[in-house]
This record gives structure tokens, C-alpha cells and sequence, in this order.
């Protein structure tokens, strides 16, 4: 940490204080919930991510299905898009080292040295998913690692313990190269922070407090509202947001392939 501060690198420096002091990994607990074994805890903690995994508008979701369905495919069986070595290489080469595999232990090291005979296979299966919109279902496995919100707080009970999913390394490389021929589809709003490249929190408080500013001093007054959606990643409406990439004129390919991909979706 020492090190960081120095460098004046507040990235690196807020990391390695968190690992050391505000996070923990998932200790050995005798008791949850109440509940003791692991047998029983791993019940607990598999009926707890079962039903935060749940939309809270199930009828919403079929409606926006419904109009999934009626999307013209039959022109993308024209124009698929190929993958080459040197797309593949260069994707390789975006990944993260010294990150934890998925259930398959596969990790980017792998990929990286693993010479151009791989690369050469890795191209003929995304192409080959390109083609028919067809994701390997190991591609939708994903490991759950659980930390501690707090490591001060109540080990026994569940909702003390937040879930980070392990993806297949191989599922993440084809994630890179998706975004690499898809990508200047999914353009969004300038007023969009979050979930973007180069943009975050500070962006968007710095928009937020120079706006105020120039309201009030011109005479004006500011009214503010913030909402913050309880478990809105979990409980989005993914049909939902797969008619808003068809109405912003998306790919039906990529839109087929994500489809597919979450459909498959299995956390262990």
C-alpha cells in the first residue's frame, strides 16, 4: 500500500486497502442461519441466491419475449462476421492476469501461452457459435465465491455474505470479442456513468455538482431524486433489455447469442 501511495496510484492503493482491511473471504462457520453441517449450509446459502435470483414482474418479462419473438433473424444468416488469429491474439492480450479460473480452472495464462494452435481452435469454435447463435452450455457456468460484507459483523447469518461468480475464462475471451465487432452498437447516452469504459462515480458527482452550481447561482432552485433499485442486477427483465438493443437497431445476431447465453445460465 506503501508503494501505491507513493506512486500516487489511488486505484491500485483503494484495492489493497480493502483486501486487507474491509473484505474477508468466506470463513469455515459451524452454524447459519440456525442451520449447522455443510450439507445444510450449503442449502442456506443456495435458497438465498435462488430467490434473489427472481424478477419481481414475471408477466412483464413474457410480454417483452413475446416481442423478442417476432425479430427478423433471416438476414444475419448472410453477414456473419469472422474471427481471425490476430482478433483473437489481441483480445487475449486485453484479459487480466492473476485472476481466479472458473470451475473448468482454466485461466488466462492458459490462453496467452498457449501458442497459436490454440488460438487456431479457440477461432473455430467462436465462429462456429457466430454462426449458429449457439453458446457451449459450459459457457453459462459460473462458480459462486462468497465474501463477507463485513468481517466484524455476524458470520452465521446468510445475508451477511455477497456472491462473486467465477465465469469460464474461455466465456470471457469470447465476451472481449463481441465487444470488439459489436461494440460501437452499444453506445449510450453521454449522461450514462456507470458500467462504461473511462467513466465512473467521480464523473458523474462532478456533472451533478457543476450543474447544481450554475442553477443556484443564477437564481434557481435544484430538486434532486435518487432511487436506489433493491437487487436490480438480479431482478432485471433480461427479455426487456433485449427489446431495447432490437430497438436501438442491434445486431439480432449478438442479440441471438446473448439470448441463448443467458438461457443457459447455471451457478454452482
Amino acid at each position: 500500500m506503501f508503494e501505491y501511495f507513493n506512486a500516487k496510484d489511488d486505484t491500485a492503493f483503494s484495492h489493497a486497502w480493502r483486501k486487507k482491511n474491509c473484505l474477508s473471504s468466506l470463513k469455515t462457520t459451524s452454524t447459519l442461519n440456525g442451520k449447522q453441517g455443510d450439507a445444510n449450509i450449503c442449502t442456506e446459502f443456495t435458497e438465498q441466491f435462488r430467490s434473489v435470483f427472481k424478477t419481481n414482474t414475471v408477466d412483464s418479462d413474457c410480454v417483452y419475449e413475446a416481442e423478442f419473438l417476432k425479430m427478423d433473424f433471416a438476414n444475419e444468416k448472410i453477414n456473419s462476421p469472422s474471427i481471425d488469429i490476430d482478433l483473437c491474439r489481441q483480445c487475449v492480450g486485453k484479459m487480466k492476469l492473476n485472476k481466479s479460473p472458473g470451475f473448468d480452472n482454466v485461466s488466462t495464462e492458459h490462453l496467452l501461452y498457449g501458442g497459436d494452435e490454440l488460438c487456431v481452435h479457440l477461432c473455430l469454435l467462436f465462429n462456429t457459435v457466430l454462426q449458429h447463435c449457439y453458446v457451449p452450455e459450459r459457457f453459462g457456468y459460473g462458480l459462486i465465491v462468497l465474501l463477507l460484507k463485513d468481517k466484524h459483523g455476524d458470520q452465521s447469518r446468510s445475508d451477511m455474505y455477497r456472491g462473486i461468480t467465477l465465469s469460464p475464462t474461455i466465456a470471457k475471451l469470447f465476451e472481449y470479442i463481441l465487444m470488439e465487432l459489436y461494440g460501437d452498437q452499444l453506445l449510450s447516452d453521454t449522461l450514462q456513468f456507470g458500467f462504461k469504459k473511462h467513466s465512473g462515480c467521480c464523473h458523474a458527482l462532478f456533472t451533478f455538482k457543476e450543474t447544481t452550481k450554475y442553477f443556484i447561482k443564477n437564481g434557481s432552485k435544484v430538486y434532486c431524486a435518487f432511487v436506489d433499485a433493491s437487487k436490480a442486477f438480479d431482478k432485471v427483465l433480461h427479455n426487456g433489455l433485449f427489446v431495447k438493443l432490437i430497438k436501438k437497431n442491434v445486431s439480432p445476431r449478438f442479440i441471438h447469442i446473448l439470448k441463448n447465453w443467458y438461457s443457459n445460465s447455471m451457478l454452482q
